[in-house]
């Protein structure tokens, strides 16, 4: 239970990000980025290693180990690539992502992260890492609920507009579509 601790203390970090970006503190955002990431995913690499009970068989574990790889992919390109650069910079531009995944909805990294943990659990055969999921998900949701309420309608002039046209978290028929047609894997 320490380690899903370090990580919900990992998603504090990263909210005092977001709060050093909102006040201009440019140097310390990134101490408080890098510590909230590495608290995660240290603590995910420290549970992965434990102990546990579950079994499945071969094929499934396989199978869930590709949805895991996948769900990683898609976390790492939403958060950091698709984003662009310019988020992490010293002196950065708040420039609103309404294309990609993020017309699938405005926290795409929350379904991926979900997956991500689910389908990991499943292939590390490992109840830990699937109580972690779920509890780093609900701070994940408490994260973006509180970017949503405080940070970015502040950082980004037209967020109140893309709230109006795109899910929150789960996606719609219609920001599935918008999805697809805006993705461009090639621009990136």
């Amino acid at each position: 239970m320490m380690y899903i601790g370090i990580g919900v203390a990992g998603f504090i970090l990263l909210l005092l990000f977001d709060v050093c970006s909102l006040c201009k503190k440019s140097v310390i955002k990134y101490f408080f980025g890098l510590s909230g990431f590495s608290l995660i995913a240290g603590s995910s690499i420290f549970l992965i290693q434990l102990e546990s009970y579950a079994s499945f068989s071969y094929s499934v574990r396989i199978i869930a180990l590709v949805i895991a790889i996948i769900s990683l992919l898609l976390l790492v390109y939403s958060v950091f690539i698709e984003v662009g650069r310019k988020t992490y910079e010293y002196e950065n531009k708040n420039t609103l992502i309404t294309t990609g995944t993020y017309a699938l909805s405005r926290h795409p990294g929350v379904l991926w992260f979900l997956f991500l943990y689910l389908f990991a659990a499943i292939y590390f055969q490992n109840h830990l890492v699937l109580y972690a999921g779920l509890i780093w998900t609900v701070m994940n949701i408490l994260y973006v609920a509180i970017q949503e309420r405080f940070i970015f309608t502040k950082l980004f002039d037209d967020y109140s507009n893309y709230i109006l046209t795109t899910p929150m978290i789960l996606p719609s028929n219609s920001s599935l579509g918008r999805c697809i047609t805006t993705l461009n894997w090639r621009k990136r």
